[in-house]
């Protein structure tokens, strides 16, 4: 098992089954009505409420936010709109790209973690406590705040524990915000896109040479800040001189909150958003058997993660997604059919 499973694999398998498990109290709460901040008194709603079909939105009580399939039902449809979604991400990343050549690309992954905590926040928060509550704009600014202090002093543990957040955030509100069948068109497409990502596009060039530059960095023949990722100080050149203050977020992750430290291992943010929001999507499109698909699919996005360890152990880089994502959706699928 030590072979196969180190602290940093135990770390991930982890954080994925409790964020599921959070995942799916989260969507109960919306689609039980109870998700208001003075929930109706005459409100009789207790079950999940199910569509008829992959391509139904799904019923969610006037007391939370109203959403519509982005794409109108429509399989063809969404699958453009996914394929658009994929070439903003691959521009993101060209720009990032372009940036960190230019030692900016620090201050581009503030400005977008800072959007993605602030909007995310609110979103999650409102799910929780409904359109009536100033809770989600307070949690926002609150977890601004800690943003920019962590990126300022340079606390890698709180910028470690905000980009979790904004997963756990982003894999429970995505099944109802995307609807169907968005919601599940857009991981296989992110799944498949991550493969070609990796290991021919320019997202895997940038995580080498940024990981290079860290190693470079952290030569014992060289003074540099300390930090424990490998992204922490992607300045790649020696600290000032003794008595010279630190550039400003120089113990900032070059990839922000868009990343996530574990032990010894990197994972994009999205890829455990990913990972919690799957089973989710299991629970939504199943009728009669929601909560027996949720757990069915858990155990195969969960079964993924274990075999992407073994496949990829030895790789400096390798895709997060296809594994977990393709085999719970297709796990998805096959229960569909059988219920």
């Amino acid at each position: 098992m030590a072979r196969f499973f180190g602290r940093s694999e135990i770390e991930l398998l982890s954080i994925s089954i409790a964020f599921q498990i959070v995942s799916l109290f989260t969507l109960l709460r919306v689609a039980t009505g109870i998700a208001a901040f003075t929930p109706p008194s005459n409100s009789t709603t207790s079950a999940l409420a199910i569509p008829p079909n992959i391509t139904s939105s799904v019923t969610i009580p006037i007391s939370t936010p109203q959403f519509v399939a982005p794409a109108g039902g429509s399989i063809s449809a969404s699958f453009i709109l996914a394929l658009v979604f994929v070439a903003a991400n691959v521009v993101v990343i060209g720009f990032l790209a372009f940036l960190y050549r230019r030692k900016k690309m620090k201050w581009f992954s503030l400005l977008i973690s800072l959007f993605l905590v602030f909007i995310v926040t609110e979103l999650y928060f409102t799910f929780i406590s409904g359109l009536s509550s100033w809770f989600p704009i307070i949690a926002s600014l609150v977890v601004l705040g800690v943003t920019v202090f962590a990126a300022f002093r340079g606390n890698l543990i709180v910028t470690n524990a905000l980009a979790l957040i904004v997963a756990l955030e982003l894999g429970s509100s995505f099944p109802v915000l995307l609807q169907a069948p968005l919601n599940w068109i857009i991981p296989a497409v992110y799944a498949v896109f991550d493969i070609y990502a990796v290991y021919y596009g320019r997202l895997g060039k940038l995580v080498r040479e940024v990981g290079r530059n860290e190693e470079k960095s952290n030569s014992p023949k060289e003074t540099v800040t300390s930090s424990p990722t490998p992204l922490g100080s992607t300045d790649g050149v020696a600290s000032k001189p003794s008595g010279q203050n630190a550039p400003r977020l120089s113990k900032w992750p070059d990839f922000g909150l868009l990343s996530v430290r574990l032990s010894d291992i990197e994972i994009g943010m999205a890829d455990i958003a990913f990972y919690t929001m799957v089973p989710t999507i299991a629970a939504l499109l199943v009728a009669h058997y929601s909560i027996i698909a949720f757990f069915v699919v858990m155990a195969a996005v969960d079964a993924g993660i274990v075999i992407s360890f073994t496949l990829f152990r030895k790789r400096e880089v390798s895709p997060g997604l296809p594994v977990p994502i393709l085999l719970g959706l297709a796990t998805l699928l096959v229960v569909s059919l059988i219920v």
